[in-house]
């Protein structure tokens, strides 16, 4: 038996779920898990782990789904567990990722591996967590109209978030993230509104640029001048510095570029395959 989870896109930034911010004011972000799997499982003491579905660092939230497998793999029985409990199990990993292994992480990736589905998620600072799923209907309108490409960057979020948060940059940064965890509420209310959403990722992809130089990269950039007049917006996934983009069009525009990955969403999250 394996345990496979899926990784997702962030459609509002996924700033404003990491600590310190979190932390000192309560994040929300606007996610969608995606078909791309990540699998784990014990083959006697050895874990065994397979990301082939996944391009390497690609700001998708691989690390925390593995994670969240690896915890699952570990004791299966928590798959059997209420629906309660899969919220625990956030918390679980994220304290993996953040207390053990030290590395600098948010809520949002647990979440949409564990969960699956296009979901709202509130993350307190007292630890609460809490979802809304977003109407199908919706989330058709908005997946005919997004693409993806890697763009053949390799980042560690890790890193990122470092730079983001440290000395010297975190303060000036906080009214960035407010509005990016504002953001992320207009955003689930105007997913079917093409104007709204063209004008929130621009937004949002301006103020992720802000944060730090390191962000935006030269791949990044030559990638938007290729693609330019065929997207209404684009945005970096997860913390940027690499990875991947996702670009916002008409539904009847496509996006032809090296690094184009073909998804859907996914509406299952962690789950037990034979």
């Amino acid at each position: 038996m394996k345990i496979t989870a899926p990784v997702r896109i962030d459609i509002s930034a996924g700033w404003p779920d990491s600590d310190p911010y979190r932390l000192d004011h309560g994040g929300v972000v606007l996610n969608a898990a995606i078909n791309m799997r990540i699998s784990a499982r014990f083959e006697g003491p050895n874990l065994i782990t397979s990301l082939e579905q996944v391009p390497q660092s690609s700001g998708l939230g691989t690390s925390a789904a593995l994670r969240a497998a690896y915890v699952v793999a570990s004791n299966p029985g928590f798959l059997k567990r209420d629906e309660g409990f899969r919220y625990e199990l956030i918390r679980k990993v994220w304290r993996f990722e953040n207390e053990l292994l030290e590395q600098r992480a948010g809520f949002q990736d647990q979440a949409a591996a564990i969960f699956g589905g296009v979901n709202l998620w509130s993350f307190s600072p007292y630890g609460k967590i809490e979802r809304v799923p977003v109407e199908r209907d919706k989330t058709r309108h908005l997946q005919d109209r997004l693409t993806l490409v890697y763009t053949g960057d390799v980042h560690l979020s890790a890193n990122i978030h470092d730079l983001v948060f440290g000395k010297g940059n975190y303060q000036r940064n906080v009214p960035k993230l407010a509005r990016m965890k504002q953001m992320a509420g207009e955003m689930r209310h105007g997913l079917d509104n093409v104007k709204t959403m063209a004008e929130l990722i621009n937004e949002t992809w301006e103020l992720q640029k802000s944060l730090h130089d390191s962000i935006e990269t030269d791949k990044m950039r030559d990638l938007q001048r290729q693609l330019k007049g065929k997207y209404l917006a684009c945005r970096a996934t997860g913390a940027g510095g690499g990875g991947c983009m996702i670009f916002y069009h008409h539904p009847d525009v496509v996006i032809d570029a090296e690094g184009k990955i073909p998804f859907k969403f996914e509406y299952e999250g962690i789950r037990a395959e034979e």
